[in-house]
């Protein structure tokens, strides 16, 4: 059941998802103390891995030393240069690609070609900027702000329960792509939330979204998760249940989970498969969304069942991208409607999760001031 009875309202004005001054605000107040999706444990399993990504406008860098993961500013101290501009990779040393200066796992220098000429280091400058990684399940996580929440206060107790239900190596990670989008953030974060829309925009892959009786909400003051039921074609039916077995007893095709970890992440474990989400703004009108595919393998994998995780990775992933297309036509739509609204707008109960999901952008961001109309 829904947790409110009666319809509720906008808070956000039309301005808000277009604003660069409430942009600006979102971006150091939401995103700056946030924990971001970097990588997945299997790209950085063995020694000497690594993952480059920006992240908030920053250059970062996370590599395996010796099992330990460590993040850091991918800039040399030298002389400014990317430590590598490689998206991946595996190297011996984290060594610079300019002037092959070399760092060690605390971030202090190992090695400085013709280090003489370098005397006296001025002692500071050449220990690389650290920042906080963790990792919960198959996720590898990064937080530029020292004085944030740790993970697990950051994810919140469902959403780690989620990461937690199985142990990473049971994960496989099948895919990822992204999207770029000429909308607000928060267009498509609220988009990922509500059911609402289903019937409209999703008529033949998701088809319906369910009686309230069907739906159970929990609103958390920095998460939210939705539990809905989800029409099962015959032929699904007949797939999972010939193929599931196989890899874990007492799955469930019939009930959709998503949990949305303020203000940007999303877990949606649905049977064997756990898709996960971040929306990455770029910019007061456009912003960035990563999906990463996990598979479920078996305890024991044998050849069959590692050729049952590879189809399943193949079916969801096709259904996920036409979901993905499908709302992705409604964008354009509703970033010029924002533009252009003079209304209020109204939330109904069923899209409660917005409303959650809005006051926390008000409470953390500060309010858009709405424009004052004359009588």
């Amino acid at each position: 059941m829904f947790q409110n009875t009666q319809s509720l309202p906008h808070l956000l004005p039309p301005s808000a998802y277009s604003c660069p001054e409430q942009y600006g605000r979102e971006f150091e107040r939401l995103f700056g103390p946030a924990w971001h999706l970097i990588a997945t444990t299997a790209e950085l399993a063995r020694d000497g891995d690594f993952v480059t990504a920006e992240i908030l406008g920053q250059p970062v860098i996370v590599r395996n030393f010796a099992g330990e993961l460590r993040a850091f500013l991918n800039v040399c101290t030298h002389r400014h240069a990317q430590l590598t501009h490689c998206r991946h990779g595996n190297s011996p040393k984290l060594k610079c690609q300019y002037h092959g200066w070399e760092y060690k796992a605390d971030g202090s220098t190992g090695y400085i070609p013709d280090a003489q000429s370098f005397r006296p280091l001025p002692g500071g400058p050449e220990l690389l900027k650290p920042f906080r990684v963790a990792t919960r399940g198959p996720l590898v996580l990064v937080c530029l702000d020292d004085g944030a929440q740790d993970l697990p206060e950051h994810l919140g107790a469902a959403a780690t329960a989620v990461c937690d239900r199985f142990p990473a190596e049971r994960w496989r990670h099948y895919a990822s792509w992204s999207y770029d989008f000429a909308v607000n953030w928060k267009v498509v974060v609220e988009n990922t939330i509500e059911s609402y829309h289903v019937p409209i925009v999703h008529p033949h892959t998701l088809v319906r979204y369910g009686a309230p009786e069907q739906i159970t909400h929990e609103i958390y003051p920095r998460s939210t998760v939705m539990h809905a039921p989800i029409v099962v074609p015959g032929i699904y039916r007949q797939l999972f249940n010939l193929l599931m077995p196989r890899l874990e007893p007492d799955r469930n095709p019939d009930r959709y989970r998503l949990d949305h970890v303020f203000p940007n992440l999303f877990l949606i474990p649905i049977d064997a498969m756990m898709q996960v989400m971040d929306v990455m703004p770029t910019g007061a009108e456009s912003c960035k969304l990563t999906v990463r595919l996990f598979i479920l393998k078996a305890a024991r994998e044998t050849f069959v069942t590692r050729r049952i995780t590879a189809f399943w990775g193949w079916l969801k992933k096709l259904v996920i991208r036409q979901v993905l297309r499908e709302d992705a036509r409604i964008y354009p739509a509703l970033h010029r409607g924002l533009k252009a609204s003079p209304f209020q707008g109204t939330i109904s109960i069923r899209e409660e999760l917005i409303f959650a999901f809005q006051e926390y952008v008000r409470r953390e961001a500060g309010e858009q001031r709405r424009p004052e109309t004359g009588d």
